[in-house]
């Protein structure tokens, strides 16, 4: 795999951060020896399963409440991490590349020797710790939609799936909103297609700014966008879509060319299938369009 794309995730100025983890994520059953850390890296692409092996390693050396990495494509806790009364950072580097930041979280305090020794362990780790970044990058991409980088179809499907499954796992709830934008079309017939890139950028930031969660947000091409909410956001569904009319009707690309938008929001159902889901969300939608646009209707 080429490596060319570790420009695109290293961390030159990496800002500080906070970690979280138990104990019981860390007593190892054994010692691990350098050579069997580095077998065990090297045998897996999965960032947060290297992040679990290197963790366990770390523990032998001092006994961890937590570790965390923090990364220019995400942050990462290995399983079961807290904080503690004892912290201490690492910068990763490769090459003068800053590749990640390290948080360790102890109940007992970091001595020099403890740090040499985390040190030596983090040398082992780098050019996993590349590949691992550089893989997860090019899955990230295959899930984001270039223009606006919110999330793709693809990733939709999953993510709703996965929320309707967390919801009739935990017998909680979940929604979506789908936002389809009024006045669009006219925008790419009488401006061209450079406009309406810059009226689907800023509708992006206007759901950034809105939506705490950028998981959360999609769009599927066009001008179709749409949202999953989760459990503590479902009962407020109307009021976030209201916010989100107001927040792309306020954006200066949207006024200019008289663009708002329309949206439809349905409430998962217990045993309902995404699908059907989906299917009420659109009727809703439809509805929306038919009230006279730049309209919340529910399903």
């Amino acid at each position: 795999m080429s490596l060319c794309l570790l420009s695109e995730i290293s961390l030159p100025d990496a800002p500080s951060y906070a970690a979280v983890a138990t104990d019981e994520y860390w007593r190892a059953p054994h010692v691990q020896q350098h050579q069997s850390l580095l077998g065990q890296l090297q045998s897996t692409l999965d960032l947060r399963e290297q992040l679990q092996i290197f963790s366990m390693a770390a523990g032998n050396i001092l006994p961890l409440a937590g570790v965390h990495l923090q990364t220019a494509i995400g942050d990462f806790g290995a399983a079961g991490s807290s904080e503690a009364s004892h912290q201490h950072r690492s910068l990763l580097m490769l090459k003068e590349q800053c590749l990640a930041k390290l948080h360790y979280y102890s109940e007992q305090p970091f001595t020099p020797l403890i740090c040499t020794r985390l040190q030596a362990l983090e040398v082992e780790w780098l050019y996993s710790l590349r590949n691992a970044l550089v893989v997860t990058r090019l899955q990230q991409m295959a899930l984001k939609d270039t223009l606006t980088g919110l999330g793709n179809r693809r990733f939709f499907d999953d993510s709703l799936s996965k929320a309707i499954q967390l919801a009739n796992r935990n017998n909680s709830h979940c929604a979506i909103l789908l936002l389809d934008l009024d006045n669009f079309k006219q925008v790419n017939d009488l401006y061209g297609h450079a406009a309406g890139d810059e009226v689907l950028i800023a509708v992006a930031e206007a759901m950034h700014s809105t939506l705490r969660s950028t998981d959360s947000l999609f769009r599927f091409g066009g001008d179709e966008f749409a949202v999953v909410l989760s459990d503590d956001d479902v009962a407020s569904s109307e009021l976030i879509a209201r916010r989100l009319v107001k927040a792309i009707q306020r954006q200066h690309s949207c006024q200019q060319h008289q663009v708002t938008a329309s949206i439809g929001i349905a409430h998962w159902q217990k045993d309902q299938q995404p699908e059907a889901l989906f299917s009420a969300a659109d009727k809703a939608l439809y509805l929306a369009k038919e009230a006279g646009k730049n309209r919340v209707r529910q399903a």
